[in-house]
C-alpha cells in the first residue's frame, strides 16, 4: 500500500516519521533530510484517554471521602457576580491577572476554568463555583 509524503506529495512504499521544529510529519526518504527521524511507539487503544469536560476533585476530610464538582452554570454565576460588583470583563481579567479572552470563554461556558483560575474568581467575586457530590 503506497503512502504519501507530507512534504513533496510523492507516493512511496514507505514513509519516515520526522520531527521538523515542533511538528511531526510522514515523509519520503529524500525529504527526511529536512528533519530528525523519530522512532514510533505503539499506543494501545486502552491507554488513549478521552478528554474530560467536567473536572472532579476529591478531598479527604475527617476520613470521610467528599467529592466536589464545578457547578454546571459556572459561567452565569461568574457573569452575574461580576455585573453585581459593577465590573467590566476587562477590569475583572486585570484583577485576576488573566486574559480577557479567557474570561469571555469561561463566562460563555465554552471553557471550564482551571483550579487556580477558579480559585481567583471565587476569591475576587466572593462566590463558590463548586458543589459537593455524593
Amino acid at each position: 500500500m503506497a503512502q504519501q509524503c507530507e512534504i513533496c506529495g510523492a507516493d512511496v512504499p514507505h514513509t519516515y516519521l520526522v520531527e521538523i521544529g515542533t511538528s511531526k510529519l510522514r515523509v519520503c526518504k529524500a525529504c527526511a533530510k529536512y528533519g530528525v527521524v523519530v522512532t514510533e511507539r505503539q499506543v494501545k487503544p486502552s491507554s488513549v484517554k478521552t478528554p474530560v469536560v467536567r473536572k472532579k476533585k476529591i478531598y479527604k476530610l475527617m476520613d470521610e471521602e467528599l467529592s466536589f464538582e464545578i457547578v454546571p452554570d459556572f459561567g452565569k454565576r461568574i457573569k452575574d457576580a461580576r455585573e453585581k460588583l459593577g465590573l467590566k470583563q476587562e477590569e475583572l481579567a486585570k484583577q485576576i491577572n488573566e486574559k480577557v479572552s479567557l474570561l469571555r470563554k469561561i463566562e460563555r461556558g465554552e471553557l471550564v476554568p482551571e483550579d487556580r483560575v477558579r480559585q481567583k474568581l471565587e476569591r475576587v467575586l466572593n462566590i463558590s463555583l463548586v458543589e459537593r457530590v455524593e
